[in-house]
C-alpha cells in the first residue's frame, strides 16, 4: 500500500478522497447555512431601521437641543447635530429654577408610588390566594372599569379633590391615580405564579394572614412590584394637566408642567424647550436602563401566572 493511501486511511477519508474537502460540509448544508445568516442580517438591519424611526422624534429633538440657532423647521430635519453646544441647557436652566421644580417632581413621585405599591399588593393579594364569596364578581368589575376613559373622569376628580380640600397640594395631585386597576390586575396575575403550598406553610407553622402576606409572598413579587414602580415613575414623572388644575401656585408644579412657562404668549424659544424636555426624560432613561431586567421578568412572570 502506497504512503498516500495509508494517510487517507489514518485522517479517516476513503480511497481517493482529498481530507481537505472530506472536512467540508455537505453542499446542501452549506446553502442553508448562508440562507440562515442572509436572513438573520436582514432582519438585524430591519430592526435597526425601525429603532431609528422609533428614535427619530427624540433624536429630532435632542439635535435642535445642541444646535442653538438653527431652523428647527427645516427640511430634511437635522437627526443627527452637525455641531454641539450647550447654550440652550445652560440658558434654560438659568430660565426656569430646576432644582425647585424637580424636587416638587419627586415628593410627588414618592407619594404617588407608594400609595400604588401598597394598595395594589393588598387588593391583589386577596383576589389571587383567598377564597370568599364574589370574589371573581369583584375582580370583573375592577377589570370593566379599564374600558372607561381617564379623561371623562376628571371633573369627577377635581370635585371629589375639592370636597375634601385637598386642592393646591401634593396630596390632591397623586390621590386620583393613587391605584391603577391595571397594577392589579398585573399583581393579581404574578401572586397566582407563586405557589399556593408556600402560603400553606406558613398557615401550619402559626403565622397570621398579614405575616405570610408581607414575609412570604411579597419577596415572591419583587419582579412585579419593579413594573408597577417603573411604569408609576414614567407616569408621575410626566404628570403635566392634572397638577395644573389643581394646585393653584406655580411654585409648586412638577417638572413637566413648569415647562410649559417656555412658551411664551406670542412667541417660544423652541430650542430651550427642547432642552428643558430632554433634561426632564434623562431620569426615566437612567431609571429604565437600571431597572429593565425586573421589568422584563415581572412581566414575562406575570403572563405565565
Amino acid at each position: 500500500m502506497s504512503d498516500s493511501n495509508v494517510a487517507r486511511q489514518s485522517s479517516g477519508a476513503g480511497p481517493g478522497i482529498d481530507p481537505a474537502h472530506a472536512a467540508l460540509p455537505p453542499p446542501n448544508l452549506r446553502a442553508n447555512r448562508v440562507k440562515r445568516l442572509a436572513a438573520l442580517a436582514i432582519g438585524y438591519v430591519l430592526l435597526l431601521l425601525l429603532a431609528l424611526f422609533m428614535m427619530g422624534p427624540f433624536l429630532w429633538l435632542l439635535s435642535v437641543s445642541l444646535m442653538p440657532g438653527t431652523n428647527v423647521f427645516a427640511f430634511p430635519p437635522a437627526i443627527f447635530p452637525t455641531f454641539i453646544r450647550f447654550d440652550n441647557y445652560t440658558q434654560v436652566w438659568g430660565f426656569i429654577d430646576f432644582p425647585k421644580y424637580i424636587g416638587n417632581t419627586l415628593i410627588i413621585t414618592g407619594l404617588g408610588l407608594l400609595l400604588n405599591i401598597v394598595l395594589s399588593l393588598t387588593t391583589a393579594y386577596p383576589l389571587a390566594k383567598m377564597r370568599f364569596k364574589g370574589r371573581s364578581l369583584i375582580f370583573g368589575i375592577l377589570v370593566a372599569t379599564m374600558i372607561i376613559p381617564s379623561s371623562t373622569a376628571l371633573v369627577v376628580h377635581y370635585l371629589t379633590i375639592n370636597w375634601l380640600n385637598l386642592r393646591n397640594s401634593f396630596l390632591g395631585v397623586v390621590l386620583p391615580s393613587a391605584v391603577s386597576v391595571f397594577n392589579i390586575f398585573l399583581m393579581r396575575q404574578t401572586f397566582m405564579g407563586v405557589p399556593d403550598d408556600i402560603r400553606d406553610s406558613g398557615k401550619v407553622d402559626g403565622a397570621s394572614e398579614f405575616r405570610i402576606w408581607w414575609q412570604l409572598m411579597v419577596p415572591m413579587v419583587r419582579p412585579g412590584i419593579a413594573v408597577i414602580a417603573l411604569l408609576e415613575f414614567m407616569s408621575y414623572w410626566n404628570s403635566f394637566l392634572w397638577p395644573m388644575v389643581v394646585l393653584d401656585d406655580p411654585a409648586q408644579y412638577p417638572l413637566a408642567s413648569a415647562l410649559t412657562f417656555l412658551n411664551g404668549q406670542f412667541s417660544y424659544n423652541f430650542g430651550w424647550i427642547a432642552a428643558g424636555t430632554i433634561l426632564s426624560v434623562l431620569p426615566i432613561i437612567a431609571v429604565f436602563l437600571f431597572t429593565q431586567r425586573y421589568y422584563m421578568e415581572g412581566i414575562s412572570g406575570a403572563v405565565k401566572g
